[in-house]
Parts: C-alpha cells; structure tokens; sequence
C-alpha cells in the first residue's frame, strides 16, 4: 500500500508539473484496493513507449487473456520450484551420503582400536 501511495502522489506531482500542450501521455492513478488493482486495465498499459491510437490488444481487454498469461506465468513458476526442490533434494541425498560415510569410516576405526 506504501508503493501504490507513493506511486498515486508522483502521478499527482505529474499531473501539475505537466504542460498541457505537450502530448506526453500521464500515467493514471492506481486503485488501492487488491480487486480494483488486479483488474485495472492502466495498470497493464504502458504509456511512456507509445499511446496506443489503434484496436487495444486483447490481453488489455480481454480478462480471459489476461488470466491465461497468469496461469502461464504460474506455471513456469511452479517449474522454477520444482527444479530447485530437486537441485535440494540431490544436496541433501549427498549431504547424507557423506554423513552417513563418515559414520561408517568413524565406527569402523573405533572397531580397530578395540580389536
């Protein structure tokens, strides 16, 4: 929330700075609400390249659009976590081994002393 207040008040800043005959698209204020955030379609426009003069595109107005890019991104999400759990999971499996090594190497000398 912190984020999205400093965000709306340098739009504000903007908005007053900014000089009416020049056609510098400004950014628009975010809501500050979870649900108004996720669905607000300025947030997904990016106004500082070009202003779009032509059809929007349909991940800008089409929620289905922009559900199935979340699910992709999820996605490769999930199957960054899954290389790193086995990536963990092998370190631990060679973690033990050298534990379990040393045990063994440990028990086997205390062996030979008493013999």
């Amino acid at each position: 929330m912190a984020a999205i207040r400093k965000y709306n008040h340098y739009c504000e800043q903007l908005s007053q700075l900014h000089n009416p005959s020049q056609t510098i698209p400004l950014p628009a204020l975010l809501p500050t609400t979870l649900v108004d955030l996720r669905n607000d379609l300025n947030l997904m426009q990016d106004v500082w390249i070009t202003p779009s003069a032509d059809k929007v595109p349909r991940w800008l107005e089409d929620i289905d659009v922009r559900n199935g890019i979340r699910a992709l991104l999820k996605r490769e999400r999930c199957l960054e976590e899954r290389r790193r759990l086995g990536s963990e999971a092998d370190n631990m499996c060679r973690w033990f081994g050298y534990e379990l090594a040393a045990i063994h190497v440990a028990l086997r000398q205390s062996e030979s002393k008493f013999d």
